[in-house]
């Protein structure tokens, strides 16, 4: 890979071959990222239809996704992808933030405390069908948080 690099820049007349040694970085990492989204897209359409079960997160009981969990960062997890689903305490202030359009949100008080589920998403995928919002949006469902 280095020499076909190394061809291009004597060809191009580019004295420093690291500009085309970080897009090729890029490149791979953009791909690397795309297929990682690509797994969590497909897990998000396989666990929509799955069966669900109970959970306790922070003294909260949930309803989630068969064989699923919530990590400490609060992430939907299923195997060793964690899934672009959140779930985070906020102040009364900062429920229903979220302005960008690839974000939906909905909150629920428990406890005196405000809770959030925020489902995105992908950044890299051209083509999505939005799985992480719809299963979002079916959590929200089963355990009664309300559209932001």
């Amino acid at each position: 890979m280095k020499k076909i690099i190394l061809l291009i820049c004597i060809l191009l007349g580019i004295s420093s071959c690291e500009v085309i040694d970080e897009a090729v970085q890029d490149a791979r990492a953009y791909g690397d990222a795309t297929r990682y989204e690509k797994k969590q897209e497909r897990i998000g359409n396989e666990l929509f239809d799955e069966d669900t079960q109970k959970i306790m997160w922070n003294g909260m009981e949930l309803i989630v996704p068969k064989n699923t969990k919530i990590n400490e960062r609060g992430k939907l997890v299923y195997g060793d992808y964690e899934l672009n689903i959140y779930l985070y305490r906020v102040t009364r202030e900062n429920i229903c933030t979220a302005k960008k359009s690839f974000k939906k949100e909905w909150y629920k008080k428990y406890n005196n405390n405000y809770y959030v589920l925020e489902g995105s998403t992908y950044n890299n995928l051209i083509v999505h069908w939005n799985s992480n919002i719809n299963l979002a949006r079916k959590i929200a469902r089963e355990n009664n948080f309300t559209e932001c």
